[in-house]
């Protein structure tokens, strides 16, 4: 028998039509509340897509933020005269990390800008203006539209959106008007066609030959008349289908747009970026304790393979004493919520009801996430937990940076690439020192660390904070055994006593904290380290050792960072000043100084001067200066890490930083020649500060804010001269904008 015969072989029809890319445009009708958002995220949850363009947002404000669960939401704001218009766009988490470029233009016109393959494509999404509008309203859409998709250098370009037109059948010469159609073009129609024309660009509605119910986009309010409106073009036939997704719905009087996109033939299947976040899990304290009571770690004489090595073991340790939580669902919307939207899924747009079936939607979404928030918070405090640490956490969206101000030319940048080039030019500048640091040579031996010290050291920890880059979290090593404490100051003692530390201590991850303010200048952002939880158990234990030492060399004008200080009290001290000076009609002047970037600009050489000056023992300060020599830290802005050279200023998540700070700080101000002065009787007038309980009140500190009292604003102007001189040696820059 013919072997070719005996073997039946399993025949399958080669793909001819493969899509890469899934494009949406959708007329939302309104996302303005993070309700509707919800709504229609919900429903985005159904069905395949890659982006979808929205129109008519009527958003208050542009936001740029990232959903919980990866996707990206970028939402422009409504005309600033009424309450319509806005576009945006709705990302799905794969092609996140594919963003080139995001801009919105106007209320009517925004685009993105994505990496496909070797290629960029970019997605232009428009609102174009309804027939009432005047003629030039509709001339300056097109001619924004126009200079927008010529702007763009990208190999692939779509315009996709709400044009409010019909654009009928193919006339005469036209070349990029398809043949395919369903009603007569009008005005708004012929505008469109023409920008097809003129701008070479294939209108691909008008491509595919599709039944009627499978090609219009808008329903009248009387459920009468039904229209296509809404319409994908391209600048190349590298697109395979055009046709709406009659499911889709959010109460809109529009149906969704799709386009499948098939943009290289030998590369058929795009790629796919998985960024899945673990699992949530919780901690079990008593299998911690019971996997490290026996807990042993190998040494070595090199300090950076015996830390590796003790990092794999707590590691290890720390996921065999993980558990996942009973419930761990963070869905807010009910099962009946769901069959309601279920139902107006499925309920045809022209039934009378679906306007009132949209509005129970609504509804229904808007108490769920009400109820959601509301459980959460009393569950919280009859827990007694942190309510600002709950509201962080049942925060759905994240923001990020929408678009940056270039420090040197003033441009406002949307590429993602320049604005990178723009984080790591302003934080290379920001943390660079000006004065070279020097190391000294440790001269005397201290007593090492004792386990005792370091159970102290991890109790002082909160519960529930982020781990480090070696994913060892305070929770964990709190419910370790003694054994392991034992384990760590042996290290600790190692590090104390050859004044070294690990390599991995120098480097960090830097999380950018928007303040207040412009979201597109960078000096509204507040750094945050994100630091491994063992070396700021070390630098803990160092505080606890020489922090008699700094707190004696505060005056009791400082009352940040301090045991038994409270900036209130400082608050009600200025208050009683103001009463009393209008009770007795004496004349004050106060001056409220604000530092620009305190913590990121302490000169290192001052810092340790200051240390030395107020009696802190040579060997810490040579430790600490080893800890601060060749950091470096990393900054992603978006999806590509940005690394930033450290030589100056104080780690802001550093146990240790603001007692470093206030000690440069009060070396700052024991150069000056008023902070203590004494009244003197024959020229009260000139003398600096209010004469209280036989001394003068020159000034308080809340932490890096301070305020300058005096009688007179000349003599203030003097103080705050020689603030200014004084603060300069230490590397800190008074911010002109916020110093009142």
């Amino acid at each position: 028998m013919d072997v070719y015969h005996s073997k039946r072989t399993k025949l399958t029809r080669p793909k001819t039509r493969k899509t890469d890319l899934r494009i949406c445009t959708f007329n939302c009708r309104s996302v303005a509340t993070d309700n509707r958002l919800a709504e229609l995220l919900e429903e985005t949850n159904r069905i395949k897509y890659d982006i979808i363009g929205l129109s008519e947002t009527k958003r208050s404000a542009e936001v740029h933020m990232t959903n919980r669960d990866g996707t990206g939401v970028i939402l422009g704001k409504r005309n600033d005269s009424s309450v319509s218009g806005g576009v945006g766009f709705i990302i799905n988490k794969s092609l996140m990390p594919k963003i080139k470029e995001i801009k919105i233009v106007s209320h009517r016109i925004g685009y993105i800008t994505l990496q496909v393959n070797k290629n960029q494509c970019t997605i232009i999404q428009g609102y174009a203006p309804t027939a009432d509008y005047e003629e030039e309203e509709h001339s300056n859409f097109y001619e924004n539209l126009e200079d927008v998709y010529k702007s763009c250098k990208s190999r692939y370009k779509m315009v996709i959106g709400d044009f409010n037109a019909r654009i009928g059948e193919r006339k005469g010469n036209e070349v990029f008007i398809g043949p395919h159609s369903m009603e007569k073009r009008n005005d708004s129609g012929e505008r469109l066609a023409t920008f097809c024309e003129v701008n070479r660009v294939f209108h691909m509605n008008s491509q595919f030959i599709k039944a009627t119910h499978r090609r219009w986009t808008y329903i009248s309010p009387d459920k009468q008349h039904r229209h296509e409106l809404d319409h994908i073009l391209a600048n190349g036939k590298y697109i395979t289908d055009v046709s709406v997704v009659p499911s889709f719905t959010n109460g809109s009087d529009h149906r969704m747009l799709r386009a499948k996109i098939h943009i290289n033939a030998k590369q058929a299947k795009y790629e796919q970026v998985k960024r899945r976040k673990p699992p949530r899990r919780v901690l079990d304290p008593t299998a911690a304790l019971l996997t490290t009571e026996t807990l042993e770690s190998c040494e070595d004489q090199d300090i950076d393979k015996e830390y590796d090595t003790l990092v794999h073991v707590l590691k290890n340790a720390q996921d065999a004493a993980v558990t996942m939580p009973n419930n761990h669902s963070r869905n807010r919307l009910t099962d009946n919520t769901r069959l309601l939207l279920t139902k107006r899924r499925c309920t045809d747009r022209s039934d009378p009801n679906f306007k009132t079936l949209s509005k129970e939607c609504r509804q229904a979404v808007k108490k769920d996430h009400e109820n959601f928030t509301k459980d959460r918070f009393l569950n919280a405090a009859n827990q007694k937990r942190s309510l600002k640490k709950v509201a962080r956490d049942i925060n759905e969206y994240q923001s990020y940076i929408p678009c940056l101000i270039s420090g040197e030319t003033g441009e406002k940048l949307t590429s993602r690439e320049k604005m990178e080039i723009e984080v790591r030019r302003f934080y290379s500048n920001l943390f660079a020192t000006k004065k070279p640091t020097t190391l000294s040579q440790q001269t005397e031996a201290l007593p090492p660390f004792l386990p005792e010290e370091i159970q102290h050291s991890l109790n002082s920890f909160q519960n529930g904070k982020a781990a480090g880059e070696d994913k060892i979290s305070a929770d964990f090593l709190k419910s370790c055994h003694f054994t392991v404490h034992k384990l760590l100051a042996k290290r600790f003692s190692r590090y104390l006593k050859e004044g070294k530390v690990p390599t991995k201590w120098k480097s960090s991850k830097t999380t950018l904290i928007f303040k207040k303010g412009d979201k597109e200048n960078l000096e509204n952002y507040r750094p945050i380290c994100l630091l491994p939880v063992l070396y700021k158990v070390f630098t803990k234990c160092i505080l606890n050792r020489i922090r008699k030492s700094l707190e004696e060399a505060q005056p009791v004008e400082q009352a940040g960072f301090r045991r038994s200080f409270s900036t209130i009290d400082h608050i009600h001290s200025v208050q009683r000043l103001l009463e009393v000076g209008r009770e007795y009609h004496i004349p004050i002047t106060m001056v409220f100084i604000d530092f620009k970037k305190a913590f990121d600009t302490i000169e290192p050489t001052a810092l340790w001067e200051s240390l030395k000056t107020q009696g802190i023992d040579s060997v810490y300060i040579k430790l600490l200066k080893e800890c601060y020599n060749d950091c470096s830290t990393t900054i992603t802005p978006f999806y590509n890490p940005v690394n930033i050279p450290i030589t100056r200023g104080v780690r802001q998540g550093d146990p240790i930083s603001p007692n470093l700070f206030s000690a440069c700080l009060e070396s700052a101000f024991r150069r000056m020649s008023w902070p203590h002065l004494k009244e003197d009787k024959d020229d009260y007038d000139n003398s600096p500060g209010i004469r209280i309980n036989g001394r003068n009140l020159t000034h308080l500190r809340f932490a890096d804010d301070i305020i300058l009292i005096s009688k007179t604003p000349q003599i203030a102007e003097k103080m705050l001269q020689e603030l200014v001189n004084s603060c300069e040696t230490v590397g800190l820059e008074i911010n002109a904008s916020k110093t009142k």
